[in-house]
C-alpha cells in the first residue's frame, strides 16, 4: 500500500512539474506591439537610405609611402 501511494506521489509531482503555460509572441499578447514594429522597421528603412558622409579632412592614419 505504501509503494503505491508513493508511485502516485510521484506520477502526480511529475505531472505537474511538467505542466507550464504556452508562449504566446507579443505580437499577440502586447497592444500596440504590431504599429511599434512597423513604425520602427520605417525609420530603420528610412535610415539606411541616408548616405553616410566623410569627413574631407580626415586624418591621416597611415605614412605616406616612401619612394
Amino acid at each position: 500500500m505504501k509503494s503505491l501511494a508513493t508511485c502516485l506521489l510521484f506520477s502526480l509531482a511529475f505531472l505537474l512539474a511538467h505542466t507550464g503555460c504556452e508562449m504566446h509572441p507579443a505580437s499577440q499578447t502586447v497592444p500596440g506591439y504590431a504599429e511599434k514594429m512597423k513604425e520602427k522597421e520605417a525609420n530603420a528603412k528610412k535610415d539606411a537610405a541616408i548616405g553616410e558622409t566623410t569627413d574631407p579632412a580626415a586624418p591621416g592614419y597611415f605614412p605616406a609611402k616612401a619612394e
